[in-house]
């Protein structure tokens, strides 16, 4: 194992329905190669260790695709009722453990893993951005590469289609730096040829020659074309071993004589032709099927289909040549001789002979529970199409077994995969389906829905929504697809209609925010209502059942995180509501979210020791109700966290809270999980272009996932970098303006990067204007604590006290900025390591506008001692730059700092 792990799949035209086949193929055959070896027993235990302790039960969704993982890991995993359809991203989360997977086998073994993947050509989407994520999280590192990724497809077919998957994967990792080399087989020279016919033969090379010039002009080089007509040739005594000479010997004349055609696959099917009937019928019905199956599925296909004989014309196509059996798997030799097999039959009557089959094997496949043999079912009827059917009462059969093949393939976490399979179902239904096969229409339309969100399609999703409210029968049949269309609103920049949206449905539900009272009374009210309960007691709340209230908690969920965004006032009756329902109804998997929306909240107005006290308990909750909104737990408890742990601690958290996003399939939280990192990065001292790198990334997966507030923000934030460093590169988003006039987070952003930048650039009219702003768009705000108030508070008081220092209005200017050192002073008491350098920093700029030097020298001194105590690299050398100099505020040594940074790279 010391030279590497090699891992190997093939993708395949007629087997683009199931779901990761190459990726699951590679796999699954390596961890079965792990289980026969004997030797390898440490390491498998090893392996099952690390794997446990990495991933926890979320192990569980990697053998849905690995079966052959289950044995390494000593038990069956598959428990179904752990499985939770209703991420958002769930490919993700399987990119994510696939990931994990690979750093494991790497680490257990010591060695790198290569993974080879053939016929790229048909590969989809899913698999390939597997691939990517594989090359993008373990790939790239230049001290130690611990993937590697090799790929083959047929010319023409990616380089035409500028949409292919693989084209996009290239695209992707030059972005990404991930170094990679393009290498072009052509065929085979003729001295080449002819020193590979005199190895094949051992005959001296010049005796080879005008056999193999005879082989070139009949094949022109073709590697399998080449070795096809030697075996052929061979067959008919043209090529034969001579005993007398003790060599092979060859008839030129009769070989030049030979009638042979220019392309291979006319090759391969003269020489399919020629086999008996019978060969040539099996082998068809084997290559319906694909390139390669389990010899164990032929079996099957055999009961199945009653086709006595099967495995015994099969295994006489093994002895032509052109098929060959290996780890209990039976393949064509060559793809180009499955699709000659497959072309036997005329292209008009497949269709019908897909759908035969399909239906023998799924009446076989309600006996069996494999399910690869359902999915093999569906395939094959898909493939035939609703044309084939003869009798339409077979249609909701059909779609009825779509609809399961879709399920499965959510659990094995492709959705594009499912989306299909449901698609599928619905174009079996037949008129007056909603009214005949209700149940079945409502799930096939729902579960859509679903997956055209989870793969970005918002059309079809919005479509297939709006189909299943038009035809309900019920308010409870159609509040699911109600949830999935607030979704998408949500990210497609349409926050505030997924917000109305989301109200509406929840009154619909009997549930009414309240939000004619006061903010403060409504966090009161919640204070009184959890003071009821100890912390163990509210951990041992029993689990809500309540199908509406588990739905209604979702929705909740949804309306936290957008109305922090857009009505930041509204967030406490939200978060009441939550904890409200779940004291008296029971916790649900988004409980969680309103505990640590309230310990945020508490934060905000002060009490940072009680607001501490509830993130940690919903932390706890996780461990009880489920891991399904751990990502967006532990982004706002980080939030309040960085208030009374030091700051570096959050760089850390918020990499576990990107983890845990990923792996419940959330991409938003991950998203903003890695913004909140970055922001911690900026006030821990990082330096400017590390972070900058960082944002690069994280835009990527912003885009990729159309989160365009995220984006916008982003984009704002790199702006000041890039300015910071010196670079005048413009970035710009066409959603900017628009998200600025609609958002209020987004507005309050932009305000305060530009008053920002301008402070440090020294332009005053501009930073006036703009903390102006910003100080407008806080004054009707109600927010939790968040990391960005530290830089809010820290420079809008810089801003403020220079500001007085020139302005008339010097007093108003002074208070503000006094408001700001007396909430540095206040979070200082929690968390002198981040805070009190900052708050020492503003005391000396407010004693040197009120023009007391001494007082200002000595705060001066503070901050610095406090800085360096504290570890708090940057402020300290910030403030270093003029220790004893009162006539240069920190205003200056900012400046100063920017100069410095832009030479030395701090």
């Amino acid at each position: 194992m010391s030279g590497g792990i090699f891992l190997a799949g093939k993708f395949d035209q007629l087997q683009q329905g199931k779901p990761f086949s190459a990726l699951a193929s590679a796999f699954n055959g390596y961890c079965g190669m792990l289980m026969q070896s004997s030797e390898l027993q440490k390491r498998r235990e090893v392996v099952a260790s690390k794997l446990r302790s990495s991933l926890g039960r979320e192990v569980y969704y990697l053998t849905k695709i690995i079966p052959c993982l289950n044995d390494i890991l000593g038990s069956e995993q598959s428990d179904d009722s752990f499985y939770d359809d209703g991420c958002v991203d769930a490919q993700r989360r399987l990119q994510y453990l696939l990931c994990q997977f690979v750093e494991v086998l790497s680490s257990s073994f010591a060695a790198p893993v290569t993974l080879f993947l053939d016929d790229l050509q048909w590969a989809d989407s899913a698999s390939i951005a597997a691939v990517r994520q594989l090359l993008c999280s373990t790939g790239s590192s230049s001290k130690q590469k611990q993937f590697f990724f090799v790929g083959c497809h047929r010319e023409g077919i990616i380089d035409i289609d500028s949409a292919h998957p693989v084209r996009e994967l290239v695209c992707h990792t030059e972005l990404l730096g991930v170094s990679f080399t393009s290498l072009k087989l052509d065929s085979m020279g003729e001295e080449t040829l002819n020193a590979m016919v005199s190895e094949t033969l051992c005959v001296l090379p010049r005796l080879t020659r005008t056999f193999s010039n005879i082989i070139y002009r009949k094949t022109k080089g073709n590697p399998l074309f080449v070795s096809q007509l030697m075996l052929a040739l061979s067959k008919k005594r043209l090529l034969f071993p001579s005993l007398s000479r003790r060599r092979w010997e060859w008839d030129n004349e009769k070989i030049m004589s030979q009638k042979l055609p220019d392309d291979v696959a006319v090759f391969f099917t003269q020489s399919i032709a020629d086999l008996p009937s019978d060969v040539r019928i099996s082998l068809f019905h084997f290559s319906c099927f694909g390139a390669s199956v389990e010899i164990a599925f032929v079996k099957t296909l055999e009961i199945a289909l009653e086709m006595r004989g099967l495995c015994d014309n099969l295994d006489i196509a093994v002895d032509v040549g052109l098929l060959e059996k290996k780890d209990d798997q039976i393949r064509f030799s060559h793809d180009r001789i499955q699709e000659a097999a497959y072309n036997t039959l005329p292209a008009d009557e497949r269709c019908l002979f897909h759908h035969v089959c399909g239906m023998a094997l799924a009446s076989y496949s309600t006996s069996e529970s494999d399910d690869t043999i359902l999915l093999a079912a569906v395939n094959q009827i898909n493939l035939g199409g609703p044309s084939a059917i003869q009798d339409t009462s077979q249609s909701f059969t059909i779609a009825a077994v779509n609809l399961k093949a879709g399920q499965k393939a959510m659990v094995m976490s492709d959705f594009g995969a499912a989306y299909s399979y449901f698609n599928h179902g619905i174009s079996f239904l037949q008129e007056g389906h909603w009214q005949q096969h209700y149940d079945l229409s409502l799930r096939l339309f729902e579960l859509a829905a679903k997956c055209a969100l989870a793969i970005g399609d918002l059309a079809n999703s919005k479509l297939h929504s709006e189909q299943v409210m038009k035809e309900a029968r019920s308010f409870e049949d159609a509040v699911n697809v109600m949830y999935i269309s607030t979704c998408a609103l949500a990210y497609s920049s349409k926050l505030p209609d997924s917000i109305q949206k989301s109200i509406e449905i929840l009154r619909m539900l009997d549930i009414d925010l309240q939000e004619s009272r006061s903010t403060e009374a409504c966090v009161q009210e919640t204070i009184t209502l959890l003071t009821t309960r100890t912390d163990e007691e509210i951990l041992n709340t029993r689990q809500m059942t309540e199908p509406t209230m588990i739905i209604a908690l979702k929705f909740l969920a949804k309306l936290e995180v957008g109305m922090t965004q857009t009505k930041p006032r509204s967030v406490p009756f939200v978060t009441q509501k939550i904890i409200e329902l779940s004291l008296a109804k029971g916790m649900s998997p988004m409980s969680p979210i309103g505990f640590v929306y309230f310990g945020s909240l508490i934060s905000k107005r002060g009490d940072i020791s009680s607001g501490y006290r509830y993130v940690k308990l919903a932390l706890s909750l996780l461990d009880e109700v489920g891991r399904e909104c751990a990502g967006e737990v532990i982004c706002i408890a980080t939030q309040v966290k960085i208030f009374v742990e030091p700051i570096q601690a959050a760089l850390e958290h918020h990499n576990d809270g990107y983890a845990a996003s990923i792996v419940a399939g959330d991409a938003f939280n991950a998203v903003l999980n890695t913004l909140l990192k970055n922001s911690c990065m900026y006030i821990a001292g990082v330096k400017l272009q590390t972070i900058l790198e960082e944002y690069e990334i994280m835009m990527r997966l912003a885009k990729e996932n159309n989160h365009s507030i995220f984006l916008v923000q982003m984009k704002q934030v790199q702006r000041d970098l890039l300015r910071l460093i010196g670079s005048d590169e413009e970035v710009t988003t066409p959603e900017e303006e628009k998200l600025i006039a609609s958002n209020n987070s987004v507005l309050k952003t932009f305000c305060f990067r530009k008053a920002y930048i301008s402070f440090m650039f020294r332009s005053y009219d501009d930073a006036k204007e703009y903390v102006s702003k910003f100080f407008d768009c806080c004054e009707n705000a109600w927010a939790n604590l968040m990391m960005t108030h530290i830089s809010n508070a820290l420079y809008t008081g810089l801003i403020s006290f220079w500001v007085a220092r020139k302005s008339r209005d010097a007093q108003c200017w002074i208070a503000r900025g006094n408001e700001s050192k007396l909430t540095l002073k206040r979070w200082a008491e929690s968390s002198r390591w981040t805070f009190e350098n900052k708050w020492y920093l503003l005391e000396a700029e407010e004693s040197f506008s009120n023009n007391d030097y001494e007082a200002a020298k000595l705060f001066y001194k503070q901050a610095v001692s406090s800085a360096k105590l504290h570890k708090v690299r940057r402020r300290c050398e910030m403030t270093h730059l003029h220790p004893h100099t009162l006539l240069h505020s920190l205003n200056t040594a900012l400046l100063l700092l920017v100069c410095a940074r832009r030479g030395s790279g701090i």
